[in-house]
Protein backbone atom coordinates (compact mmCIF):
# COMPACT_ATOMS: atom_id res chain seq x y z
CA UNK A 1 0.00 0.00 0.00
CA UNK A 2 1.36 3.66 -0.92
CA UNK A 3 2.28 5.94 2.22
CA UNK A 4 -0.87 8.08 0.31
CA UNK A 5 -3.02 5.58 0.29
CA UNK A 6 -2.18 5.08 4.30
CA UNK A 7 -2.25 8.03 5.06
CA UNK A 8 -5.87 8.35 3.46
CA UNK A 9 -6.84 5.40 5.57
CA UNK A 10 -5.31 6.51 9.26
CA UNK A 11 -7.42 9.99 8.26
CA UNK A 12 -10.42 8.22 7.32
CA UNK A 13 -10.81 6.02 10.48
CA UNK A 14 -9.46 8.94 12.51
CA UNK A 15 -12.77 11.05 10.71
CA UNK A 16 -14.85 7.95 11.25
CA UNK A 17 -13.92 6.98 15.09
CA UNK A 18 -14.21 11.07 16.27
CA UNK A 19 -17.49 11.08 17.07
CA UNK A 20 -17.73 7.74 18.76
CA UNK A 21 -14.91 8.76 20.36
CA UNK A 22 -16.44 12.18 22.15
CA UNK A 23 -19.47 10.24 22.96
CA UNK A 24 -17.04 8.17 25.44
CA UNK A 25 -15.36 10.63 26.37
CA UNK A 26 -16.96 13.87 26.76
CA UNK A 27 -20.32 12.28 27.63
CA UNK A 28 -22.10 15.91 27.51
CA UNK A 29 -22.23 15.46 23.85
CA UNK A 30 -24.90 12.89 24.49
CA UNK A 31 -27.80 15.84 24.10
CA UNK A 32 -27.61 15.93 20.12
CA UNK A 33 -28.82 12.25 20.55
CA UNK A 34 -30.08 11.34 24.45
CA UNK A 35 -32.35 8.68 23.02
CA UNK A 36 -29.54 6.53 22.76
CA UNK A 37 -28.92 6.59 26.10
CA UNK A 38 -32.44 5.39 26.73
CA UNK A 39 -34.10 8.50 27.33
CA UNK A 40 -37.46 8.84 25.58
CA UNK A 41 -37.75 12.52 24.11
CA UNK A 42 -41.25 14.09 23.13
CA UNK A 43 -40.35 17.21 21.43
CA UNK A 44 -37.25 19.30 23.05
CA UNK A 45 -38.01 17.43 26.18
CA UNK A 46 -36.54 14.22 27.27
CA UNK A 47 -37.04 11.60 30.69
CA UNK A 48 -35.59 8.58 31.98
CA UNK A 49 -39.24 7.38 32.99
CA UNK A 50 -42.76 8.03 31.29
CA UNK A 51 -44.01 8.92 34.65
CA UNK A 52 -42.24 11.89 35.11
CA UNK A 53 -43.09 13.47 31.64
CA UNK A 54 -45.53 15.77 32.78
CA UNK A 55 -43.66 17.37 35.79
CA UNK A 56 -41.08 18.15 33.22
CA UNK A 57 -42.80 19.64 30.72
CA UNK A 58 -44.52 21.85 33.49
CA UNK A 59 -40.89 22.78 34.66
CA UNK A 60 -39.90 23.31 31.19
CA UNK A 61 -42.77 25.49 29.85
CA UNK A 62 -42.77 27.63 33.73
CA UNK A 63 -38.98 28.29 33.01
CA UNK A 64 -39.61 29.12 29.51
CA UNK A 65 -42.19 31.86 30.30
CA UNK A 66 -40.09 33.09 33.14
CA UNK A 67 -36.75 33.61 31.11
CA UNK A 68 -38.87 35.74 28.56
CA UNK A 69 -40.91 37.36 31.23
CA UNK A 70 -37.83 38.75 33.15
CA UNK A 71 -35.35 39.07 30.28
CA UNK A 72 -35.90 38.00 26.78
CA UNK A 73 -37.75 34.91 24.91
CA UNK A 74 -35.90 31.99 23.57
CA UNK A 75 -36.08 31.79 19.67
CA UNK A 76 -36.13 28.07 20.25
CA UNK A 77 -37.26 25.48 23.74
CA UNK A 78 -34.29 24.45 24.36
CA UNK A 79 -33.92 20.93 25.01
CA UNK A 80 -33.59 19.42 28.06
CA UNK A 81 -33.47 16.22 30.19
CA UNK A 82 -35.09 15.58 33.44
CA UNK A 83 -33.35 12.88 34.85
CA UNK A 84 -35.40 10.75 37.99
CA UNK A 85 -32.35 9.08 38.89
CA UNK A 86 -28.80 10.19 39.64
CA UNK A 87 -27.68 7.18 36.92
CA UNK A 88 -29.03 8.43 34.22
CA UNK A 89 -27.76 12.04 35.19
CA UNK A 90 -24.21 10.32 35.54
CA UNK A 91 -24.76 8.66 31.79
CA UNK A 92 -24.61 12.23 30.39
CA UNK A 93 -21.64 13.17 32.54
CA UNK A 94 -23.26 15.14 35.15
CA UNK A 95 -22.21 16.56 38.23
CA UNK A 96 -23.71 19.27 40.45
CA UNK A 97 -27.30 21.24 40.52
CA UNK A 98 -27.63 20.88 36.52
CA UNK A 99 -25.33 21.30 32.66
CA UNK A 100 -26.02 23.41 30.06
CA UNK A 101 -24.28 22.15 27.07
CA UNK A 102 -22.88 25.28 24.65
CA UNK A 103 -26.23 25.99 22.70
CA UNK A 104 -27.62 22.26 22.47
CA UNK A 105 -29.05 21.63 25.95
CA UNK A 106 -29.28 21.00 29.25
CA UNK A 107 -29.42 18.08 31.77
CA UNK A 108 -31.39 18.34 35.02
CA UNK A 109 -30.59 15.73 37.89
CA UNK A 110 -33.05 14.46 39.63
CA UNK A 111 -32.69 16.83 43.07
CA UNK A 112 -32.83 19.88 40.85
CA UNK A 113 -36.29 19.83 39.63
CA UNK A 114 -37.37 23.49 40.41
CA UNK A 115 -38.37 26.11 38.40
CA UNK A 116 -35.40 28.02 39.13
CA UNK A 117 -33.04 25.56 38.71
CA UNK A 118 -34.19 25.09 35.08
CA UNK A 119 -34.98 28.79 34.52
CA UNK A 120 -30.97 29.04 35.89
CA UNK A 121 -30.03 26.90 33.08
CA UNK A 122 -32.82 28.30 30.71
CA UNK A 123 -30.42 31.76 31.35
CA UNK A 124 -27.25 30.10 30.23
CA UNK A 125 -29.05 29.21 26.82
CA UNK A 126 -30.09 32.79 26.12
CA UNK A 127 -26.65 33.70 27.22
CA UNK A 128 -25.24 31.78 23.83
CA UNK A 129 -28.26 32.78 21.83
CA UNK A 130 -27.50 36.58 22.73
CA UNK A 131 -23.82 36.69 23.14
CA UNK A 132 -23.04 34.25 20.98
CA UNK A 133 -21.01 30.94 22.65
CA UNK A 134 -17.81 32.81 22.51
CA UNK A 135 -19.13 36.02 24.05
CA UNK A 136 -20.83 33.82 26.71
CA UNK A 137 -17.59 32.37 27.05
CA UNK A 138 -15.47 35.64 27.55
CA UNK A 139 -18.10 36.98 29.58
CA UNK A 140 -16.51 37.76 33.62
CA UNK A 141 -17.76 34.99 35.88
CA UNK A 142 -20.05 37.88 37.68
CA UNK A 143 -22.14 38.02 34.04
CA UNK A 144 -22.01 33.71 33.24
CA UNK A 145 -23.26 32.85 36.90
CA UNK A 146 -24.55 35.97 38.51
CA UNK A 147 -27.21 36.89 36.22
CA UNK A 148 -28.62 33.11 36.02
CA UNK A 149 -28.68 33.02 39.77
CA UNK A 150 -29.81 36.68 40.22
CA UNK A 151 -32.71 36.60 37.68
CA UNK A 152 -33.82 32.98 38.52
CA UNK A 153 -34.11 34.17 42.27
CA UNK A 154 -33.53 31.18 44.22
CA UNK A 155 -34.15 30.71 47.92
CA UNK A 156 -31.67 31.55 50.21
CA UNK A 157 -31.03 28.60 51.49
CA UNK A 158 -30.38 27.34 47.54
CA UNK A 159 -28.28 30.16 46.92
CA UNK A 160 -24.33 28.35 46.76
CA UNK A 161 -21.78 30.40 49.19
CA UNK A 162 -19.51 30.87 46.17
CA UNK A 163 -22.31 32.34 43.87
CA UNK A 164 -23.24 35.42 46.61
CA UNK A 165 -20.63 37.70 45.78
CA UNK A 166 -21.14 36.96 41.68
CA UNK A 167 -25.06 37.48 42.24
CA UNK A 168 -24.17 40.96 44.38
CA UNK A 169 -21.74 41.85 41.40
CA UNK A 170 -24.28 41.45 38.75
CA UNK A 171 -26.84 42.71 40.63
CA UNK A 172 -24.95 46.44 41.32
CA UNK A 173 -24.31 46.28 37.34
CA UNK A 174 -27.44 45.51 36.74
CA UNK A 175 -29.42 48.41 38.56
CA UNK A 176 -26.63 50.84 36.91
CA UNK A 177 -26.76 49.58 33.20
CA UNK A 178 -30.93 48.47 33.47
CA UNK A 179 -31.97 44.77 32.50
CA UNK A 180 -33.12 45.64 29.60
CA UNK A 181 -29.55 47.15 27.87
CA UNK A 182 -27.50 43.84 29.47
CA UNK A 183 -27.10 42.44 26.52
CA UNK A 184 -25.81 45.38 24.42
CA UNK A 185 -23.33 46.05 26.97
CA UNK A 186 -21.95 42.97 26.36
CA UNK A 187 -21.51 43.17 22.42
CA UNK A 188 -24.79 40.95 22.28
CA UNK A 189 -27.69 40.84 19.59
Amino acid sequence: MSRSRLLLLAASVLVASGPAAAWVCFKPIRIVAPQLTGVTCVGAICVDSMATLPTAMQLHSDAMSNVAEKLRPLKSPPRAVFCSTRSCFASFGGTGRGITVLHLGVFIPPDSWQTYIVEHEFIHMLQAQELGLRGRERAPLWLKEGMPFFVSDPPPFDLPDYAKPLVEQYATWEQRVARDNAWAEFGGR
